[in-house]
């Protein structure tokens, strides 16, 4: 076996690329990306090994541990029926508690996400932002990335998930931090590392080889690119599940073609792995034309499809998951109004 080594990335991956190569180039610098190039041409089976594991993961996986079982959510049970909703917290809408409850009140979804300051934009931790939320009896999904987080920190953030009995955690390498403020990268870990840490941390074992009691862990969930070509994304994916993912969350989908290109990634993946794989299908609302150029600019396919059609489309994907809803607006009023009960 060959170990694969890419040089020229500016997050130093061990396993890349990671979600931030718009139309083929790195979200630094603009430049094309090293990674895609060579997962374009090289075929895994021919000899090179699919997961680069880091080498202090390799050391504490030595440690015997037991294979602690998930927690049993609603969440879960929907994702395997293919009817899963999850809806991203309207973290740049809400300004205080009473908001908070609002949104709780006024909405009905099995898991809750909350995203870890997209675009490098600062809002709030979104473990402690999950932690709060779980008063109120719902369940949760933070998002973690290693965009600002050395190994340290993020070791406390997947104890702290572990503590706090969140459902599920989604693990990514993050964008570029200083996106929008000079702040300073960190990426110790790439996201399918973050996987492997994930599932070592819930198993009871910690990067400094001491070990504690977990009697249910959260369930590990990574990020799925459908706007990759099939063969370069089902090689991503299939990493990530060798590292020990268990549940997919697309990027924004905005139009019917995405959606079968997530078809086609299943496809390429069985020369991979032979794994049934739940996926989460982001979809954003609205599809407005004032917010497709930005889409673009990040790598998202658009069209004249509308939501409806594209959801459509997602509820006819015969697979586990379901929908994971983003809306779009810093207004509560306004965010609120597609997802409130009727009284």
């Amino acid at each position: 076996m060959v170990e694969l080594r890419i040089f020229g990335c500016p997050k130093s991956l061990l396993n890349g690329p990671c979600g931030g190569a718009f139309n083929g180039k790195c979200e630094v610098n603009e430049n094309h990306c090293p990674w895609l190039g060579v997962l374009e041409r090289v075929h895994y089976l021919d000899g090179a090994v699919l997961f680069n594991e880091h080498p202090i993961l390799m050391e504490i996986e030595k440690i015997p541990s037991r294979d602690v079982k998930p927690k049993n959510s609603n969440f879960w049970s929907q994702v395997e029926k293919g009817k899963a909703l999850s809806v991203e917290f309207p973290i740049a809408a809400v300004r205080d508690e009473v908001e908070i409850a609002r949104v709780i009140a006024k909405t009905n979804s099995d898991l809750y996400t909350i995203p870890d300051n997209p675009l490098g934009c600062p809002h709030f931790s979104s473990t402690a932002f999950a932690t709060h939320l779980k008063h109120f009896g719902i369940e949760v999904m933070p998002h973690l990335t290693a965009k600002d987080r050395n190994l340290t920190a993020l070791t406390a953030e997947l104890k702290t998930a572990v503590l706090f009995n969140f459902e599920v955690v989604l693990l990514t390498t993050g964008d570029w931090p200083s996106l929008a403020l000079p702040s300073r990268p960190v990426f110790d870990l790439d996201s399918a590392n973050m996987i492997r840490l994930a599932r070592l941390i819930f198993n009871g074992v910690l990067p400094t080889k001491e070990t504690f009691e977990v009697e249910e862990r959260p369930r590990v969930a990574g990020a799925m690119n459908p706007h990759y070509r099939p063969r370069v994304e089902a090689q991503r994916i299939a990493r990530k599940l060798i590292a020990g993912a268990e549940l997919f969350f697309t990027q924004v989908v905005a139009t019917k073609e995405s959606v079968t290109r997530i078809k086609e990634t299943f496809i390429e993946l069985k020369k991979y792995i032979n794994a049934e794989v739940p996926v989460m299908v982001s979809l954003l609302y609205p599809i407005s034309d004032d917010i497709k150029p930005l889409l673009r600019k990040m790598g998202t396919q658009t069209g004249d499809d509308t939501f409806e059609e594209v959801l459509e489309e997602v509820k006819a994907l015969d697979v586990a998951g379901g929908v994971n809803l983003i809306i779009l607006s810093r207004n509560l009023d306004v965010w609120l109004k597609p997802l409130e009960r009727s009284v």
